[in-house]
């Protein structure tokens, strides 16, 4: 909400500069963007096998690259529908709030995130269906760990 207080001009009722008001919103918006990378670096590092970690860094930062090019494009459709211009500024208070209002949507995401162990294992073997057939020893695939497709980088 901090853009919608600069451009309300509310800052100015509290005594902020506009100056000061920017380079305050910027150094937060550039903390919380490293930090929100945090739980996904986490995650990649726990169901990325060893060898392929560049890939998997690569693959997430596309997705990441996607993401933001695809809301430009949604930025400039709202800004085209609320007739904002580089001149004419009058609904900007609205796309902003828009914006803010659309930011918070993943968080309606949430009951999509399975409550589990964290330390559980991802992917659960298969029960057999077919009583015929003997059933798999679960003793031996307890500690059973992910293996590299690569065994050099040379």
């Amino acid at each position: 909400m901090f853009d919608l207080i600069l451009v309300l001009r509310l800052n100015l009722k509290f005594g902020i500069p506009d100056y000061v008001f920017v380079v305050i919103v910027e150094s937060i918006a550039q903390m919380t963007n490293r930090l929100k990378w945090m739980p996904m670096l986490v995650l990649s590092s726990k169901l990325c096998p060893s060898g392929i970690e560049g890939t998997f860094f690569a693959l997430l930062m596309s997705i990441d690259n996607v993401g933001l090019l695809s809301s430009s494009w949604g930025g400039g459709l709202v800004l085209h529908v609320l007739k904002i211009t580089r001149t004419k500024f009058d609904n900007i208070w609205l796309a902003i709030l828009i914006r803010n209002i659309l930011r918070l949507t993943p968080l309606c995401m949430l009951f999509l995130v399975p409550r589990v162990d964290p330390n559980s294992f991802i992917l659960l073997p298969k029960e057999n269906v077919d009583p015929k057939v003997d059933a798999i020893d679960t003793s031996e695939t307890k500690d059973v760990e992910l293996m590299s497709l690569v065994h050099s980088v040379d």
